[in-house]
């Protein structure tokens, strides 16, 4: 399955203007912090050097500001670089204003989470032991706190300890919490990519074989003029043999010619017969090509009144049907009841096993992405994304999806179409 895929960490692209917009919000709260205190609180501290490392920051900015659209994005190399950058003009700052005794040191926690978020685990690692023993460094060796009228305050050793550890702490914690959440949206994102890559390519080979039945509407009559003229041509010259050869080859060639373009449109229009088939028809294929049934009992029940309508075998429906049948056999004891009913208005399959169906406290929540429960076995990747994604292409295609439980304990999808949706997908 395409949503078992992991992401490769040097593929990673995050977009420059999203750090851009995170470095202009640190200039503007650095700037407007810096001078509320020295102008308006009158604390006496180097307030032009902050200035300066500000500007040079001002200026990173600009340059990228100016070459963005060169480098929309940029890869996990680089985004580091940016983050590496940013943490250390922090730490600076916070050196030449108290050190760990500034309030503000606590924003240390802020480049490590972006990091975690954005960048790949052994970036993200990099950052986070950068950030511990910066913040070790300044927490010993920093200049004095910022003070009304020039008074050197000097806080308590254990209060430094204190502000370090808790620093630390929220360092660890904050970064292994934000890379939980990171590694997941990234795994859905790549899933979700790898799968609509693999729909698009299903799209190209569709379009090729319409290009090829147009080709063969078009070059017909070509080649039926050139056979003609190449007849006549034979019995004008008959007897002139050596153009004879040539011609005969011609008018062979011309046939096969025409005998490959016969074959191809008529491959064509047994695909297009193929391509429509009853909701049975499609059910019954996707079971019939299942590797692991686990000997399980599969029954089909065709409850339709309107069993002439047929629906276009997209390759989005086929995916995320055999998706749920997979779930179903995989969480079933030893029975999966498929049922399809046509009516007159609307189209329904509803997928129940004898297992021991959903979790209350997630049912409401199915379809969304990861989605934990101690009381349904899941495998390495869970079972929240397989479903999110056959969800979506089921809805990209007009259905609507729900989910239940059985009074017998058993979990039951059911998926529905109104009639004229079906018809046109």
């Amino acid at each position: 399955m395409f949503f078992k895929e992991q992401i490769n960490p040097k593929n990673l692209r995050i977009t420059l203007e999203t750090l851009i917009n995170i470095r202009w919000i640190a200039i503007i709260g650095q700037f407007s912090t810096v001078s509320f205190v020295y102008y308006v609180l009158k604390f006496k501290f180097l307030y032009f050097e902050t200035l300066i490392l500000i500007s040079f920051s001002v200026l990173v900015n600009i340059y990228l500001e100016i070459n963005k659209r060169r480098f929309v994005t940029i890869n996990n190399f680089y985004a580091t670089i940016s983050i590496f950058y940013d943490l250390i003009q922090l730490i600076i700052l916070l050196f030449i204003t108290g050190g760990l005794s500034n309030p503000f040191s606590i924003l240390i926690i802020v480049p490590t989470t972006i990091a975690v978020t954005y960048l790949s685990r052994g970036s993200s690692q990099f950052i986070i032991i950068c950030s511990i023993i910066f913040s070790t460094v300044i927490a010993f060796y920093h200049m004095p706190l910022p003070s009304p009228k020039g008074i050197e305050l000097n806080l308590p050793k254990f209060y430094e300890l204190g502000m370090w550890l808790s620093l630390t702490i929220g360092i660890i914690f904050l970064g292994n919490y934000a890379y939980q959440l990171g590694r997941d949206n990234r795994v859905r994102v790549g899933a979700y990519n790898k799968l609509e890559q693999e729909l698009n390519n299903e799209r190209v080979v569709n379009s090729v074989g319409g290009m090829a039945a147009a080709a063969v509407h078009e070059l017909a009559t070509p080649l039926a003029t050139i056979s003609l003229v190449g007849k006549e041509l034979q019995k004008q010259l008959a007897n002139n043999k050596s153009t004879k050869d040539d011609i005969n080859l011609l008018i062979n060639q011309v046939s096969r010619c025409s005998s490959i373009l016969k074959d191809i449109a008529e491959r064509k229009q047994q695909d297009q017969f193929i391509s429509n088939v009853s909701p049975k028809e499609l059910i019954n294929e996707i079971i019939f090509s299942l590797e692991n049934k686990s000997n399980k009992e599969i029954i089909v029940s065709n409850l339709s009144l309107n069993q002439r309508l047929k629906m276009t075998k997209k390759t989005e429906i086929s995916y995320a049907l055999r998706n749920f049948i997979e779930n179903a056999i995989k969480f079933s004891k030893t029975k999966i009841n498929i049922e399809i009913n046509q009516k007159m208005n609307s189209t329904t399959i509803t997928i129940e096993d004898d297992g021991k169906g959903f979790d209350e406290k997630i049912i409401s929540n199915l379809g969304q992405p990861y989605i934990n429960s101690e009381n349904i076995k899941k495998n390495e990747q869970g079972m929240g994304l397989g479903i999110f994604i056959a969800k979506n292409l089921l809805e990209r295609c007009f259905s609507n999806v729900t989910f239940d439980n059985s009074k017998n304990a058993g979990a039951i999808i059911k998926i529905e179409w109104s009639n004229s949706q079906l018809a046109n997908l």
